[in-house]
């Protein structure tokens, strides 16, 4: 389209309004079990993890305020960008297929979101966890699996919007 990209209103589908209801209350839940265990903590607690998942750098346990900060972060700045799809750079949009390319990137803004933020409150939980003795490392498996669904979803709605 050459001229000015279109400003419609899209409405967030349903899905979208649920999955981020879902992961505002995972990561609420998230908090507020680090903050019930906060006294508990140790004064150092893992930093950071090898590709084997296991511990390769102690900090201070009010590193663990970084994720929720770095969450919260992406959370209203992808959040900000969903609500704006004309802001956004498409490769063929045509007057045809517009609306259907601002859904589809919406969607995009609201799964990325939300995995992105459910990453976070992964690692916040399994850093509380080692912390505290409950495990001995990092579950691969999840966290590898959420990795995959984020980066599986970011190709499916690439994939989608070059199609159309």
């Amino acid at each position: 389209m050459e001229t000015e990209k279109p400003k419609l209103n899209i409405p967030k589908p349903g899905f979208a309004k649920a999955f981020d209801v879902l992961t505002v209350a995972l990561f609420a839940a998230c908090l507020v079990y680090l903050l019930l265990h906060w006294n508990r903590l140790p004064d150092q607690i893992p930093a950071h993890f090898g590709a084997n998942g296991e511990v390769d750098r102690w900090g201070s346990k009010f590193e663990l305020f970084i994720l929720p900060a770095i969450a919260i972060f992406l959370w209203i700045g992808l959040w900000v960008l969903e609500k704006y799809p004309h802001l956004y750079n498409y490769i063929n949009l045509r007057p045809d297929n517009v609306e259907i390319q601002y859904r589809y990137g919406m969607v995009f803004m609201n799964v990325t979101k939300n995995m992105s933020t459910l990453l976070m409150v992964f690692i916040m939980w399994q850093l509380t966890d080692i912390a505290l003795e409950r495990t001995e490392s990092l579950n691969m498996p999840i966290f590898i699996g959420i990795l995959a669904v984020l980066f599986i979803s970011i190709g499916y709605y690439f994939y989608r919007m070059m199609k159309l």
